[in-house]
């Protein structure tokens, strides 16, 4: 066919369509702008109807707590978990890190609780604070979050996202813990504040979400990212 015809008949297609020309390299799969939103939640956030939160624009994944310290287990872990993944969600587990009790042993805790099978998303490491009572010099701290972060990859295969807010994050895991990824626990904080450090997950808010007896954190996934950037799925061997 004729060049110049063909270009014609190229240019009258997007007039005909409404296709823009720059659309024309945009994933398929994923509407352009799409904000790729989702939840965590622990016992605290009682019973929740995971069907009716998955219909909120945009929910495609969420985090539930599994335990916290040595001893605790979330009582609405396992319930969650089944409930979400039912209902087409994607899910992940995290621990509450605290300093009163030694890193292996709550490791221990966590590893016992959540399986491999059972989560679609890298296990997340709650980092946010020293436990009241149970002060650590920084360098023991650094070292307590450092072995949890090493038993996690040598178990499940990847370093843990650590969540915390993004001063905590500068102080003490920028500069020492390079593999794991950041979660940026500032609700509500401006983009700009938050945008100062590359992040993975922004706990953007808290607000009413459809099925659920109370708020819940609402978390928003980077732009340009992906939640396949975070399946546990693609680690090898599992």
């Amino acid at each position: 066919m004729h060049t110049k015809t063909l270009l014609v008949l190229i240019l009258s297609l997007f007039a005909a369509t409404g296709c823009p020309r720059n659309e024309m390299s945009v994933n398929p799969g994923r509407a352009m702008e799409e904000t790729v939103r989702g939840v965590d939640v622990s016992h605290h956030n009682g019973s929740i109807d995971w069907d009716a939160v998955a219909t909120e624009d945009g929910m495609r994944f969420v985090f539930i707590k599994a335990t916290e310290g040595t001893t605790l287990v979330d009582g609405m872990y396992q319930e969650n978990r089944t409930a979400a993944r039912a209902a087409g969600l994607m899910v992940g587990a995290y621990h509450f890190l605290t300093t009163a009790s030694d890193a292996e042993s709550q490791f221990d805790n966590f590893r016992r609780v959540v399986k491999k099978e059972d989560i679609d998303l890298v296990p997340v490491l709650d980092a946010e604070r020293m436990t009241k009572g149970h002060p650590m010099s920084d360098a023991d701290y650094v070292r307590h979050v450092g072995k949890w972060i090493g038993l996690c990859k040598e178990h499940y295969g990847v370093a843990p996202i650590l969540y915390c807010s993004r001063d905590h994050y500068r102080k003490y895991f920028k500069s020492r813990f390079k593999d794991c990824l950041f979660w940026c626990g500032d609700v509500d904080a401006t983009r700009g504040y938050v945008d100062a450090e590359p992040w993975i997950i922004w706990q953007e808010s808290i607000r009413e979400c459809s099925g659920s007896p109370s708020r819940l954190d609402i978390d928003v996934l980077a732009p340009d990212t992906d939640l396949q950037d975070i399946s546990l799925k693609q680690v090898p061997g599992i």
